[in-house]
């Protein structure tokens, strides 16, 4: 089985997702013998994210959604809660919304690698954004990641300080705009 799914990493609902689909995972394989890939495709929630964090998460969900500060705060509160529903240390309203470009392309490296690899480093960067409210678009929090999983750190830092795999994270984004997935997270099992 092929489980392909676009995700942002400043997508919360795509981190809750994504657990949610490796735990039935788990609970298929412990039933049959099945191999099941998983692989994760780019999709950018807002390409326009700023590279350095310029405002909270509240305040960012209330202005992107048209609520008023406590609506947002408590919205925002809720997701926290869904998160920590299936045993994440979730943190939305500490995360620093930034750019997730960057942290999309080191994962396209890492897909080179090995696609176990690249969904290690994945985890890693969700928990880096929901647990520990890190800047994705920050280079060192990227190679720091990349190295915790055991990716070679200069390497990681010639892919972040070039163009490298920027036309893959496109095309998989234009490829999510033909499907006219506007939503993430997005599944598509067997095609």
């Amino acid at each position: 089985m092929e489980i392909i799914y676009w995700s942002d990493y400043a997508c919360p609902f795509c981190y809750i997702g994504r657990n949610y689909l490796e735990a039935a995972i788990q609970k298929i394989k412990a039933k049959q013998s099945i191999d099941i890939a998983v692989i994760m495709k780019s999709f950018e929630l807002d390409p326009e994210a700023p590279t350095v964090c310029e405002t909270t998460t509240i305040d960012c969900f209330a202005q992107k959604y048209g609520l008023t500060r406590e609506v947002a705060e408590d919205k925002v509160n809720g997701i926290n809660l869904m998160g920590q529903a299936i045993g994440l240390d979730f943190k939305y309203d500490k995360a620093q919304f930034t750019n997730t470009f960057d942290a999309h392309r080191l994962t396209k490296w890492a897909q080179r690698k090995s696609y176990e690899i690249a969904d290690v480093l994945a985890e890693r960067l969700y928990a880096d954004y929901f647990t520990e409210s890190k800047p994705l678009a920050d280079h060192e929090v990227l190679v720091a990641a990349a190295k915790a999983v055991g990716l070679p750190e200069r390497e990681a830092r010639t892919v972040l300080e070039s163009e490298a795999y920027a036309s893959e994270v496109r095309e998989e984004e234009a490829l999510a705009a033909r499907y006219g997935i506007q939503a993430v997270p997005f599944f598509v099992v067997n095609d």
